[in-house]
């Protein structure tokens, strides 16, 4: 069985589509790991937010130095390409929605703290304990404002990721389901039992 399924994992790994595949699965997963673990563990959740960070700049590069595999983002509009500018412009959408929820979720982290760069302690001079406080009121204010904008940030990205799937699902279901890692090779094995099956019977 190991014989037989290493030519797979070899396709899997060696073909551009296929990587792009379960770079797309790895994304959600962290994504959705990160939206349903917001409330419970938070260094798991700020780790997260630095795991899609690193996701979302791989995909940008990718997609600006044109590997193969990975396709161009921005929409072309033309005739006859309307599905496709619709399903660019949901993923640009998306990806813009993903970054605002970063930077955000960025902003109201102690980025030295989690990272381990510990700041040199000072000593305050006599007098500045009034503005250090009125400056931390300020800050928690600003942070609460940066943490709003998070959360609909947040179920934004989820929103429109389904709506992405959905338009996918509805316009373009083979693509969609292509996305999905190894799928056209379990296809094929299906067909091909199937195929056998029929010829038993």
């Amino acid at each position: 069985d190991s014989q037989a399924s290493a030519p797979v994992l070899m396709e899997i790994a060696m073909n551009p589509i296929y990587r792009l595949r379960v770079f797309h699965l790895l994304f959600v997963l962290v994504f959705l790991i990160a939206y349903f673990t917001g409330d419970e563990s938070d260094l798991l959740h700020v780790w997260l937010g630095y795991g899609l960070l690193t996701f979302l700049v791989v995909r940008l590069l990718m997609a600006l130095a044109r590997v193969k595999g990975f396709p161009a983002l921005w929409p072309s509009f033309g005739s006859g390409m309307a599905v496709a500018t619709v399903s660019r412009a949901l993923l640009v959408a998306l990806l813009l929605s993903t970054g605002v929820t970063l930077a955000t979720g960025l902003t109201m982290v102690d980025n030295a703290r989690v990272l381990g760069i510990t700041p040199v302690p000072t000593i305050a001079p006599a007098g500045v304990d009034e503005a250090r406080e009125k400056s931390a009121r300020a800050t928690h204010e600003f942070l609460e404002d940066i943490e709003d904008v998070h959360e609909i940030a947040a179920s934004a990205t989820l929103g429109l990721a389904g709506l992405h799937v959905a338009f996918l699902l509805a316009f373009r279901r083979r693509f969609a389901l292509n996305m999905i890692p190894a799928f056209d090779v379990l296809a094929r094995r299906w067909r091909g039992f199937a195929s056998k099956a029929g010829g038993l019977g």
